[in-house]
């Protein structure tokens, strides 16, 4: 069945394609291949799959960014787009929301969405990418694609996702852009099940309201600012199932994006502040070194009260021009912080940094060589958590 709603798709799409009033509706692709030496570090940690202090090896694989789609203008004012993702062969888990068990190939949506163009603005209807998400240039694998049970996850393009960067990854919203740079997005919520000494699963999650963002994108030659806020709020009850609790778990997130282009130099930077970004499903924020409290995440305690997480980082990288080719350097921080558990209310914290070197092979063809490292620091629990390095290349043709 699910073969057959992706033929049905392709098939919409192709005839989509073949109408002459749609010329401008143009279709893409782009592959993306792996080729890493990833390196584990496991120090204190025994996983289950080796009793070395480290656990290395070669990857090679699609990555689950790679895509085809199309996109353009259908009238004079309306612009849509659909895109789906491929995922990898050697992918079991990633930020696609699903686990596909390694087996094949497997197709997804990433985005599907129209946009009018009313004259004063923009108005976004369908699934895109939030405002809160916002890449660096790090293009290897992240810290997360080893959650401690050997499930490998093929993350390229990592961008820093779970330190620094905030990733909402791409969800159905309506979002209002305005010329003077004012915008306003309503999208999709998430409620998990929260975290706590008496939370029975399966309990009932009510959301009353959509993901709000709000923000305001400032340009000038050279310079791109973009403050904004986040918030979201759902009703958890577990009363259904056994449980006492039944109360809001509420997230918000302040953040600032931004660009800085000197001409020898360009930068890339964010920061953020806010509350339960595991809650709000800001992707990289759950550890999966974690002991007993996910420092991200709002945890409820005995008496029923909800203890909140605090969580703050940001990244910055700087790309260098060196005609034809692109140096990039790159270091992302992300710290989250629960107090509900005595001995487990300390810093979680993790530190990123990389190297890459764009090379284009020819105008649609490029390679970039890439070394990353990523700190584990310490964990709620105060313990050292397992370092990570990888070295590799990066393939990419777009079409």
């Amino acid at each position: 069945m699910k073969k057959f709603g992706i033929g049905l798709l392709v098939f919409a799409l192709a005839i989509c394609l073949a109408v002459p009033a749609m010329a401008e509706f143009k279709p893409y692709g782009s592959m993306r291949l792996g080729l890493f030496w990833e390196s584990h570090d496991f120090n204190d940690y025994d996983p289950s799959w080796t009793t070395d202090d480290d656990d290395s090896g070669i990857m090679v694989d699609i990555a689950d960014i790679t895509r085809f789609g199309a996109k353009g203008d259908i009238s004079d004012s309306l612009y849509a787009q659909i895109e789906l993702g491929l995922i990898g062969q050697e992918n079991e888990t990633g930020y696609t929301w699903a686990t596909y068990n390694g087996d094949n190939n497997e197709v997804y949506t990433r985005l599907v969405y129209a946009r009018w163009n009313f004259g004063g603005g923009t108005l976004t209807v369908g699934q895109d990418y939030t405002p809160v998400t916002f890449v660096s240039r790090q293009e290897g694998p992240g810290i997360f694609d080893d959650d401690n049970t050997h499930n490998q996850s093929y993350d390229l393009q990592n961008a820093f996702i779970g330190v620094g960067c905030l990733w909402d990854s791409r969800i159905p919203q309506i979002r209002l852009n305005l010329d003077n740079g004012l915008y306003v997005m309503l999208g999709q919520p998430d409620d998990p099940a929260p975290a706590g000494s008496n939370i029975t699963t399966g309990g009932d999650r009510d959301a009353t309201l959509p993901k709000i963002v709000v923000g305001y994108k400032f340009k000038t030659e050279g310079l791109m600012l973009n403050p904004g806020i986040a918030y979201q709020s759902y009703d958890y009850n577990d009363k259904d199932v056994g449980g006492s609790f039944d109360d809001d778990i509420t997230s918000w997130i302040l953040y600032l994006q931004g660009t800085l282009d000197l001409g020898t130099v360009n930068f890339r930077f964010a920061g953020h502040y806010g509350e339960n970004l595991a809650n709000y499903a800001i992707s990289g924020r759950t550890n999966p070194y974690r002991n007993t409290v996910n420092s991200a995440a709002a945890y409820v305690k005995s008496d029923n009260s909800v203890e909140d997480a605090e969580c703050w980082g940001g990244f910055i990288d700087a790309e260098f021009p060196i005609d034809p080719y692109k140096l990039r350097i790159g270091w992302g921080y992300s710290s989250s912080k629960n107090d509900a558990v005595a001995n487990y209310d300390n810093e979680d914290e993790l530190m990123g940094y990389y190297v890459n070197v764009k090379i284009p092979l020819t105008d649609n063809f490029s390679v970039t060589p890439e070394f990353d490292f990523w700190d584990g620091m310490k964990n709620d629990h105060n313990d050292k958590d397992p370092d990570h390095w990888y070295l590799g290349l990066l393939w990419q043709a777009d079409f």
